[in-house]
């Protein structure tokens, strides 16, 4: 069936329909575990949506991400590493699926996709043996949308950018209580960019200081 509308008719339909918005759902969280060099790793894995306020505490975004957090370890010492990749204009998840994350795509021995279907497997090379992750899709990417009535402008811009990802990251250990954890970042391609621009917007706006980085594809 194809549907066919004038300029005019399509106007008059995008006045007359009812205006969507968005309801993100709380939250998830579930257990797994993954045996990296004989060892069984017991973690949590929450995908959900971290809410964005301004200075005047009006709601500006809804930042999507997927976290994976080892059970049993202690905080204080234990590495939470937050990823994100480049573009601009991409989501986390060519170093969640590909690279860093207990889960990767199956691909051909020589790194090339493979012949449809497609497959997912524990990924033994997963840095969640020795750090917990975080992954950020910055808005505008994968769900990660700007609030109701907000000009995604205030977001897509590299020192708006910057703001945006660097205060989730600062929500993040806050109500995490991971202040006291080594905090790493990995970024790739512009995301190298990003996080060489977090470093110090970290540590000017909320006191925030950096163990390391890591660049990807620089």
């Amino acid at each position: 069936t194809c549907l066919l509308l004038t300029t005019a008719g399509w106007a008059q339909n995008e006045k007359a329909a009812p205006k969507t918005i968005i309801q993100w759902p709380a939250p998830v969280t579930t257990k797994h575990s993954i045996t990296i060099e004989g060892q069984k790793i017991n973690f949590t894995a929450t995908a959900g949506h971290q809410s964005q306020v301004n200075d005047k505490g009006e709601k500006v975004a809804e930042i999507f991400f997927i976290a994976y957090h080892r059970e049993g370890s202690d905080p204080a010492k234990r590495p939470i590493t937050f990823s994100f990749n480049g573009g601009p204009g991409s989501s986390s998840v060519w170093l969640h699926m590909g690279a860093l994350g207990p889960k990767r795509i199956v691909m051909t021995e020589a790194g090339g996709a493979t012949k449809p279907p497609y497959g997912l497997t524990d990924n033994v090379y997963s840095w969640l043996a020795f750090t917990d992750l975080v992954f950020i899709d910055p808005v505008e990417t994968g769900y990660s949308r700007p609030a109701e009535g907000a000009d995604k402008k205030e977001f897509t811009g590299y020192s708006e950018d910057l703001r945006s990802v660097g205060d989730f990251i600062y929500k993040y250990v806050s109500t995490q209580t991971r202040w006291q954890s080594p905090k790493f970042l990995v970024g790739e391609s512009y995301g190298t960019t990003r996080a060489a621009g977090l470093s110090g917007y970290l540590q000017d706006r909320h006191g925030m200081y950096l163990n390391g980085i890591v660049l990807v594809s620089a």
